[in-house]
């Protein structure tokens, strides 16, 4: 739904799944597509600059890298329960790692000191934060991401078609 504001309202599950399509459609892989997702709307979900989210759709390999980033996080903390510290020079990644971080199924926190966090994982304690059933974005994110998901979209061909695809327009649906 647009607004009269230059934004947009949708489900939580419309915009996690666009997010999902975006970042499929900007080549990174399914696993960290998801992961992606999650992080977005967590992200605008707690009123973040959406810049960040932009920059990282633009740049080649930020999103594949934050998950690993991420990961070797969540390996430190089903090894140990102390705090693990990482650093960040770019400032749109490091408030990315954040709202990552915030978007994890378990207890998380974050302390943030310059271009240094510190995060502890309660791997074993659920993540309470809430979850609102829409966001609003503006259009620009919204249009970026769209035309990113557009990449996934099969293309109009006869072999396509044999498969499937168009039905509706075939009258088969």
């Amino acid at each position: 739904m647009a607004a009269r504001d230059g934004t947009v309202t949708h489900s939580w599950t419309e915009v996690q799944s666009l997010a999902i399509r975006a970042a499929r459609g900007a080549d990174v892989p399914a696993a960290q597509a998801s992961n992606f997702g999650n992080m977005l709307t967590r992200h605008l979900a707690d009123g973040r600059d959406e810049a960040p989210l932009s920059e990282a759709l633009k740049t080649q390999g930020a999103i594949v890298d934050l998950a690993l980033r991420v990961e070797k996080v969540i390996e430190a903390a089903s090894i140990s329960s102390a705090p693990v510290s990482l650093s960040e020079d770019a400032p749109y990644l490091c408030a990315l790692l954040v709202s990552w971080f915030n978007s994890l199924p378990c207890r998380t926190q974050v302390q943030l000191s310059g271009n240094t966090m510190t995060v502890t994982l309660s791997l074993s304690e659920p993540n309470a934060r809430a979850r609102p059933a829409r966001i609003t974005l503006s259009a620009e994110l919204y249009a970026q991401m769209h035309d990113l998901a557009a990449n996934t979209y099969v293309p109009d061909s006869e072999a396509s078609r044999m498969g499937g695809a168009g039905a509706e327009q075939m009258g088969l649906d």
